[in-house]
């Protein structure tokens, strides 16, 4: 059975450069505003019992997107299908009167929510109790900090037994012992075959809590799928934004250095292979990369070391090695002479290139440098980072 059900979902904000001119359209009957979309043709479906992830940049449509589905808020197109009670936890405070106390708050909520008054006083100490606010919850709202605003809210949420949950990213705020104990109440309604939504940043609670995540970017949907697959290419794409300056320079830095003329040595044909030679686009992890290149030498009597290094395309090195680092004699350059190295692949799930460098004898000075095309990593597990290390639980 289908929870949730959206089709072309749409949602588009009307911009005046001034309320003056909101007026004068009204009047005049003309457009005087620009036309903000926030979400356009958004296409999904959640199973009952499923955990959706939504993840995204700020700015991307996810909120605007929960607020839809938790009714608060109307799309402007496109049409959308819930079955079954639902209950939100948005923005921190939102749904709360400031000026009314916690308990007031509860019933107000919870009559929003369709629950009775009887209801409502059965359930009303199961939510204080959860929330550990006993001593605050006679006290206005607006004395709350913000960590309390979001225990109370997420109590009451969930002690509505929902059979959709929808979560936006405010459990950031809360304190580690209270995200715990949020975590095991979603894992329960987990357990309970509940529909949850979950929107956050944080990448190991959508890996863990979710099986399909949904990416959000300028409010369309770039990537829905199985979890691990969708956060590698959000990652992916937020390390290329982020290094787009540094790969920007990069390149600037090595067409000044191949236009400079007049080089001892040069560097050519950098590729990442297999044990064939093959050039490949795609390695497994604990598999063997081969990195090829080749070296023109303007003389032979030049000594130099090689180096590698291997570089996340968010421009962090991984890691790098020189033929001096690993003890080897500087080598004797001829022209047109072909270099390999093997490693043992040790990557996680990413995208990487390698740096290849012809230095002097004392491995200080650089003759060039080149980089491969860049090149993916796929792991089956779901360890984070950049590289696995070998362990064993000593339990």
């Amino acid at each position: 059975m289908i929870s949730i059900d959206a089709h072309n979902l749409a949602k588009i904000y009307r911009l005046y450069q001034s309320p003056a001119l909101r007026i004068k359209e009204i009047i005049l009957r003309r457009p005087f505003h620009t036309e903000f979309a926030a979400l356009e043709d958004i296409n999904f479906s959640v199973l009952a019992g499923e955990t959706l992830g939504i993840i995204g940049e700020n700015g991307a449509g996810k909120s605007t997107l929960l607020k839809i589905l938790a009714k608060t808020l109307k799309p402007t197109a496109g049409a959308l299908t819930i079955h079954g009670r639902s209950s939100a936890l948005l923005e921190l405070g939102a749904g709360f009167n400031p000026e009314l106390s916690g308990e007031e708050n509860i019933y107000l909520n919870a009559y929003l929510l369709g629950l009775s008054r009887e209801e409502i006083d059965a359930k009303k100490q199961e939510i204080i109790d959860f929330s550990e606010l006993d001593e605050f919850i006679g006290r206005p709202v607006k004395t709350y900090s913000s960590g309390m605003h979001v225990r109370l809210a997420f109590s009451i949420a969930t002690m509505v037994n929902p059979e959709i949950l929808i979560i936006d990213e405010a459990l950031s705020v809360g304190d580690e012992y209270f995200q715990k104990k949020c975590i095991d109440r979603m894992m329960q309604f987990r357990k309970q075959g509940k529909t949850i939504v979950l929107c956050s940043h944080n990448m190991y609670y959508i890996q863990e809590l979710c099986q399909k995540t949904m990416w959000l970017h300028r409010g369309k949907v770039r990537g829905i799928g199985e979890t691990g697959k969708v956060i590698v290419d959000y990652q992916n794409y937020a390390r290329d934004k982020a290094a787009i300056i540094n790969k920007k320079n990069a390149a600037e830095e090595i067409k000044a250095a191949e236009s400079g003329g007049g080089k001892l040595i040069t560097v050519s044909d950098v590729k990442v292979t297999d044990a064939t030679g093959r050039e490949t686009e795609t390695f497994e992890t604990f598999g063997d990369i081969y990195v090829s290149f080749r070296v023109c030498c303007a003389r032979s009597d030049v000594l130099g070391h090689l180096a590698f290094f291997v570089i996340r395309n968010d421009e962090i090195t991984v890691f790098g090695t020189t033929t001096q680092f690993d003890g080897l004699e500087p080598v004797r350059f001829v022209d047109n002479q072909e270099f390999r190295v093997r490693m043992r692949c040790e990557l996680l799930s990413g995208i990487y290139v390698v740096q290849v460098y012809v230095g002097d004898d004392h491995a200080m000075y650089a003759y060039d440098t080149k980089r491969t095309n860049p090149f993916s990593v796929v792991n089956g597990s779901k360890e984070f980072g950049m590289v696995h290390m070998e362990h064993e639980w000593l339990l």
